[in-house]
């Protein structure tokens, strides 16, 4: 597990240590170093193997392009993609995905992206301050498909404030309609 604990806004349902990037954006590079730094000290005395990566948050995705290739490029020099069954990079954030990152985890043999929705619910988005919309997700959903990820994973929170039964299941049926590989749903736990 790699961990970047950095959004571009804080969720209102936000449990996890992580930052409000949009203060500590300046940090992303130095954190960046840091983490490969880190990753290579690991490997040089360890000497292991892993069958399983997970690139987490926060949002992994919140780097901007040329400094989110640097990183993931730079996790790939140290850990070889090649040996490693499963790939996996949560991309949850719709405001943080961009073509360009797309690209470079396709490119570096990434298998599993996970798209986080949380809710297709325009109204429950703003209200929890995810910064992006419903349309947002189907579109960056629609770009992972035509880059032929191998598995895409999309999450969805039951019991957001103030959403319905009925938002619930429009956002679950969406879903469902779209076919991802994996839908996992959390329930609200704050």
């Amino acid at each position: 597990y790699i961990g970047i604990p950095f959004c571009r806004s804080r969720c209102s349902y936000c449990s996890f240590i992580s930052a409000d990037a949009s203060g500590h954006l300046a940090m992303l590079p130095e954190y960046s170093d840091a983490v490969l730094r880190e990753i290579n000290t690991y490997f040089e005395t360890v000497h292991s193997s892993i069958s399983c990566l997970y690139i987490g948050g926060g949002t992994p995705t919140v780097f901007e392009d040329d400094l989110f290739r640097r990183f993931i490029e730079g996790v790939f020099r140290i850990i070889d993609s090649e040996d490693i069954g499963e790939i996996t990079v949560e991309a949850g954030r719709l405001d943080t995905i961009t073509e360009h990152k797309l690209r470079v985890l396709k490119d570096c043999g990434v298998s599993r992206i996970c798209i986080n929705p949380q809710t297709l619910s325009d109204r429950t988005l703003a209200a929890i301050d995810r910064r992006h919309t419903a349309e947002d997700f189907l579109r960056a959903y629609d770009l992972a498909l035509k880059f032929g990820f191998g598995t895409i994973n999309t999450d969805l929170i039951a019991g957001l404030p103030d959403e319905t039964i009925e938002d619930f299941s429009r956002s679950i049926d969406t879903i469902i309609g779209l076919k991802p590989d994996n839908i996992t749903v959390h329930t609200l736990s704050k």
